[in-house]
């Protein structure tokens, strides 16, 4: 129970630190994403806008009202989800705005197509290690970014204030259903229990390693002193293993941040703390099998990442209202 109320809470969250990069990165040059440029110009002007008042307490806006009726997809989830009745549903400022961006198909199509870069980036070794054949590599992706796009429709959904608890119950399980779903597709496909193995625990890594190929392995390798693929290996258990040790408080956190509610400044403040003392702990248990130099490099590493979910979480809420 513990590790599916920090797994469910971490969804929310690394959804939040995903939502934050891709906003903040620019768009590929492609023709399709030319395209888009019309659609997308109202949207950078409200991501300019949101920058800006995170770097400045943002003003009370006056609210307004819209109408919106949230409808969840969850047969089996034990409830009755409340769909098409009519609702007033308090829209403040830039909360809204950001909300009715997100549902732009001009931005969806940009962050599909990040998030397409992203899974071709992040399972490049893997499918190296599964000697897959440049067919087989293509269904792979496929399956691994299908996959990757439910998941952040679903935590996208997890963020809207208005559920009730019952319809945010019903998409934490519905979650659980679609891993299940696309696990066994991806079990079917790779027809190997070994492979399967390494696909499970390659996932099992998926917060860590997203992170280190997006900011850690550069950092080092552009150091004086390069982590060896023995120490990077080390590293990695490492903080699987903080991560997959919590304390109580950090467990009781995690749960209550599955509410995007609770993701205020207080909340933020405690969750960056926590952070704070497991990146200590990652630090004293890499102290054993690094350098001097590699720990500075590695305290940067931590440091900036820390920043990072700082900006996904700010991002948050804004999103949420609160």
């Amino acid at each position: 129970m513990k590790a599916i109320t920090l797994s469910l809470a971490l969804f929310s969250i690394s959804c939040l630190i995903a939502l934050a990069w891709i906003l903040g990165t620019p768009a590929p040059t492609d023709p399709r994403v030319a395209r888009l440029e019309t659609d997308l110009k109202e949207a950078r002007q409200t991501i300019s806008q949101l920058r800006r008042e995170l770097a400045e307490k943002p003003a009370p806006a006056p609210a307004r009202t819209i109408t919106s009726a949230p409808s969840i997809d969850a047969p089996s989830a034990g409830g009755s989800p409340v769909n098409g009745s009519p609702t007033a549903t308090p829209v403040v400022g830039q909360a809204g705005a950001l909300r009715e961006m997100l549902k732009n198909p001009a931005m969806k199509a940009m962050m599909e197509q990040q998030q397409a870069m992203q899974v071709e980036a992040s399972y490049a070794r893997l499918m190296e290690q599964l000697q897959l054949s440049d067919e087989e590599k293509a269904h792979f992706k496929k399956l691994l970014v299908d996959k990757q796009k439910v998941e952040t429709d679903l935590g996208m959904k997890m963020l809207d204030p208005n559920l009730t608890p019952e319809q945010r119950k019903q998409i934490a399980v519905q979650a659980v259903q679609n891993k299940k779903t696309y696990d066994d597709a991806i079990k079917t496909f790779l027809n190997n229990e070994s492979d399967w193995n390494n696909f499970e625990a390659y996932e099992d890594a998926k917060p860590e390693r997203i992170s280190f190929d997006a900011m850690g392995r550069t950092l080092f390798a552009s150091s004086s002193e390069p982590l060896t693929q023995q120490q990077e290996q080390i590293l990695m258990n490492t903080m699987i293993q903080v991560r997959k040790s919590p304390t109580q408080d950090q467990l009781a956190l995690s749960k209550s941040l599955q509410d995007p509610s609770q993701i205020n400044t207080a909340n933020i403040s405690r969750l960056l703390e926590m952070m704070r003392q497991n990146n200590q702990r990652i630090l004293e248990q890499s102290a054993t099998n690094m350098t001097p130099g590699q720990l500075k490099t590695l305290e940067q590493y931590l440091s900036q990442n820390l920043k990072n979910t700082e900006t996904g979480l700010k991002m948050g809420r804004i999103i949420t209202g609160n």
